[in-house]
């Protein structure tokens, strides 16, 4: 069978398995803090590589010269780290700006090009009676960002406008708000560098409100405007171009696609501003000639809808707005970065600003911004611009955001996401803005494997730093020290440790990489309800309770966008948009859809078996057509499942199919920490990833029929067959354990030789030692800190191993040390070293033999006899903690240290019968302590 176009493809994907490319590894923004020299940029690559990052982006940051981005020696170096990168077989990205927020390339796209720079709409409201209005108190949101930020968006760090011209004059009158357009109101505008006056030539009639609609430019921005066809194409020709002309003989190959990151004007709110929409939005004449196109002689209807009404006709309008802006300003500035991207060879990724980052609700981040004047908030449609899907995921928790990626890029034919994963959150007492310099490989563990199990397919870790930035000061994104730290090789324990959390990391997602997941829910995105109610809506809240719901009781689900019930089709009670397939529908607080046949679709998938859900507000408003959605709803209301709120568990996990008799799936017992992802792969087989940050247990359902199931270990890339009979197959996790499964039956032929068989003695503990009773080792430790330390070098004390070293005298050292005893044994047998607490990654060597790593629970390792002498023996474990109290020292930004080192006495037992050989797949018994499978 070996020449079998099956067993070739079973080889095929083990060898990817085992040996995955540099498009599922991780990867990291690079941060350039000032011009590296070429043994830098070498050794850092190296340094990346070595580590498992297989692929990276430079990032020129805030600390980085302004005036040296893109200059010569900027590219010749960019140069230099991609003839590297080239020589180690990695991929390199072109991060598309500096420091971040695409689209001003250090303020040479605008430089000699005043025209080009943002300009904004704004509106000065002005009562009946009166005949004058002002407009001042514009706030910049850079504001927020504290003053390194606002001189990099701003030459002098100061907020200026200019060119002031008014582009709209409306007189609104009674209710529902009849709005005509009168240009010949408008007598005199003043405008001024913070703001400006306008006067009226005739009081504003009794019962009337003036609302006069005007447009600025920023005169000391550094951005382009994004709604001007010409600004774009000056970014690209500034940001763009140069690296065409210093890297293109490596583009399509070494350096493999652009990134955008976060492409938008800024956000500027002002003193006088009230209505629905609470940003200026960017603005420019062509903007205008489209409006006005679209709308003609109802364009002052529209406008005023734009900013207020809550009556189904004006939100009809804003709803139309939005969708009209969006569009223009997803093909004005995406569509021409993505035409210059392919023309160059070159795929399109990047991610838009995302509301939901960090949470799960859509309003979790950028509250004060509002996001629709941002390309809409549509997430679909910003998608079809690109062709890598990307997300921005923030601090260690599971999340929205990779859920929300790989279901656009399902929409889309694709499937996966990158995901850039960075921290601001501190702990509790910490600075805001401080970073995470306490970060655990533990905690980035954690983190990815629940974003794999997401649809994440590569990290983007933020970030990989050229230098630790400096101890004079602590000010936010400056200094590079607090440019959302940490830089990861800063951190004591990344070079040791990070390899391995690498590799285990790039072999889930290539395990991962063929599977169609087994998500029974689709979750409307109500992108049109966002439109109409704004970014803080209830859909904002009640799409996160959801998301969240289904999520901890381990239902699949994607996002779907409403125009993917345009093409849907139904069978057996599912319905499918393409090759997805979903047995309910949830409308999370959905009030505006875009017509009438998207409830008569609703109704022909629920008459068809689907179950639609919705909880929160209801339909009431259609985009386009006659307003007849709460009336439409009524009727379709008693096929509808409706909830005041997001139901109990038992419900949400009555949504999945019910598939244990069809083809294999996982099911979680209630209370199990075990997370899932699986489905049908693209061999005819199945494949599972089940993960557990405490103990837990989840069971393999299979149909009649014989069934082979193979165990693929991520750590080592070996693959063992697990002899079973029967269904449930259930599997025990301990904490931390990531188990990897293929199920596949026997019309599949023999897959061929693999490295291990587990059968049922070995579930019933073969191959494992007994052991005795613990022994806590709670005294007799040294503490031995290297001579190359940064601080302590050389030192050598006593130390008690019941709390960590800060605690004993040493509060700013956030180095590698070890923790040093000896042990007495008469006869030399295995010994099994537990260590209960520990705050860092640790090394475990006996008499100068390296026996074991750990840099995540359970920090457990075997010790053989032949590390072992009669005597006299040394233990050392090198402990590798965060570099949190070394940067965090004297700065304030901390309430108190952060714990380093042993936290609890090891604990140490002696084998009382020896091992069976080949117990333990790394030879120190260092799997997983516990029955790997049982039948139920």
């Amino acid at each position: 069978m070996s020449g079998s176009p099956v067993s070739s493809a079973y080889e095929t994907a083990l060898h990817r398995f085992r040996n995955p490319d540099p498009w599922h590894a991780p990867a990291a923004y690079w941060f350039w803090h000032r011009l590296p020299d070429k043994d830098t940029i070498r050794t850092q690559v190296r340094q990346m590589h070595d580590a498992g990052i297989r692929s990276f982006q430079v990032q020129a940051r805030l600390s980085y010269p302004i005036e040296g981005y893109l200059d010569e020696d900027y590219l010749a170096a960019c140069r230099t780290a991609v003839e590297t990168a080239a020589e180690l077989g990695m991929i390199v990205g072109i991060y598309d700006d500096y420091n971040w927020q695409t689209g001003h390339a250090a303020g040479r796209a605008v430089t000699g090009h005043d025209e080009l720079r943002e300009r904004h709409l704004f509106w000065v409201r002005i009562p009946a009676g009166a005949s004058d209005g002002s407009l001042s108190g514009i706030r910049s949101a850079t504001e927020n960002l504290g003053p390194a930020a606002l001189d990099w968006h701003y030459e002098g760090g100061v907020v200026a406008w200019a060119d002031w011209r008014v582009e709209y004059a409306l007189v609104v009158e009674g209710e529902p708000g009849t709005a005509a357009e009168r240009p010949e109101l408008v007598d005199r505008l003043d405008g001024a560098d913070d703001g400006c006056h306008v006067r009226l030539a005739e009081p504003v009639p009794d019962g009337a409100e003036a609302i006069v609609f005007v447009s600025a430019r920023c005169a000391t921005s550094r951005l382009v405007n994004p709604v001007d066809p010409v600004a774009v194409d000056r970014f690209i020709e500034a940001g763009y171009q140069p690296f065409a002309d210093a890297l293109g003989d490596f583009f399509g190959s070494t350096v493999a696609y652009m990134f955008f990151d976060q492409p938008h004007a800024v956000y500027y709110d002002w003193a006088q501003r009230t209505g629905d929409l609470r940003s200026a939005m960017p603005f420019h004449e062509s903007l205008a000639v489209s409006i006005r196109e679209r709308w003609g002689g109802r364009t002052p209807q529209v406008l005023a809808a734009v900013l207020d009404g809550a009556d189904p006709e004006r939100l009809s309008l804003r709803a139309q707005f939005y969708e009209h802006f969006s569009g223009y300003a997803m093909e004005t500035f995406l569509g021409r970065l993505r035409a210059w991207s392919h023309a160059h060879g070159l795929r399109q990724s990047g991610h838009e600003v995302l509301g939901h980052v960090g949470g799960w609700a859509l309003d979790t981040a950028f509250a004060n911004w509002d996001l629709r004047v941002n390309f809409g908030l549509d997430h679909f449609g910003v998608d079809g611009y690109r062709d890598l899907t990307a997300v921005d995921a923030q601090d260690a928790l599971v999340q929205l955001s990779p859920v929300f990626g790989d279901s656009v890029a399902r929409h889309h034919g694709r499937g996966g996401t990158m995901v850039e994963q960075y921290f601001v959150t501190p702990p509790e007492g910490g600075t805001p803005w401080s970073g995470h310099w306490g970060l655990s490989l533990q905690e980035l563990r954690t983190t990815a494997i629940n974003h794999h199990l997401q649809g994440m397919r590569q990290m983007i870790f933020h970030g990989f730093y050229q230098t630790h930035g400096h101890g004079d000061d602590h000010e936010s994104l400056r200094n590079p020290r607090f440019d959302f730290p940490p830089g990861i090789n800063f951190e004591p324990w990344f070079a040791e440790h990070h390899p391995r959390f690498a590799l285990e990391s790039a072999r889930l997602s290539e395990f991962l990489e063929p599977v169609s997941p087994q998500s029974d829910v689709a979750v409307l995105y109500p992108l049109r309800t966002v439109w109409t109610a704004g970014q803080l809506g209830e859909q904002a809240s009640v799409l996160g309770e959801w998301a969240h719901a289904l999520t901890e009781s381990r239902v699949g689900f994607h996002l779907v966008d409403e125009r993917d019930l345009d093409a849907a089709t139904v069978e057996e009670g599912a319905v499918c948009f393409g090759d997805r397939r979903y047995r309910a529908l949830v409308l999370p607080a959905v009030t505006t859809l875009r017509s009438a046949a998207s409830l008569r679709r609703l109704r022909r998938l629920a008459e068809s078996g689907v179950r639609v859900l919705a909880s929160g507000a209801t339909p009431a408003v259609y985009q386009e057509g006659p307003q007849t959605a709460a009336e439409d709803w009524a009727d379709l209301a008693p096929a509808v499942e409706v909830f005041d709120a997001v139901p109990e568990e038992a419900v949400l996990r009555g949504l999945a199919a019910r598939r244990g008799r069809t083809e294999p799936t996982l099911r979680v017992p209630a209370g199990s920490a075990v997370r899932w992802r699986g489905g049908p792969d693209a061999a005819d087989g199945f494949r599972f990833a089940c993960f557990a940050e405490s103990e837990g247990t989840v069971e393999l359902l299979l149909p009649d029929g014989p069934w082979h199931i193979e165990e693929w270990e991520a750590a080592d890339g070996t693959v063992r067959t697990l002899d079973t009979a029967g269904s449930p197959v259930v599997l025990r996790l301990e904490q931390n354990a990531l188990r990897l499964l293929r199920v596949y039956g026997d019309a599949e032929p023999a897959s061929g030789p693999v490295d291990a068989t587990e059968d049922s003695g070995a579930a019933a503990g073969r191959g494992t030692p007994e052991w005795s009773a613990p022994e806590a080792l709670e005294s007799g430790w040294l503490l031995e800190v290297a001579e190359d330390a940064y601080e302590e070098a050389g030192t050598r004390r006593d130390i008690a191993v019941t709390c960590g070293w800060e605690r004993q005298g040493l509060p700013e050292f956030a180095g590698t040390a070890d923790y040093v005893r000896h042990i007495e044994l008469d006869t030399p047998v295995p010994l099994e070293l537990t260590l209960p607490a520990v705050a860092g990654a640790v090394t475990v060597s006996m008499n100068g033999i390296r026996v074991g790593r750990r840099a995540w629970a359970p920090y457990r390792v075997t010790i053989p006899a032949d590390a072992l002498r009669p005597g006299r023996n040394e233990l050392r474990v090198q402990v590798a903690p965060s570099a949190a109290n070394r940067y965090y020292a004297g700065t304030g930004l901390r309430t108190e240290p952060e714990p380093c080192g042993l936290l609890a006495p090891p604990l140490l037992s002696h084998a009382l019968r020896p091992p069976d050989s080949g117990a333990s797949p790394d030879g120190f018994g260092s799997g997983p302590r516990t029955s790997p499978i049982t039948e139920g």
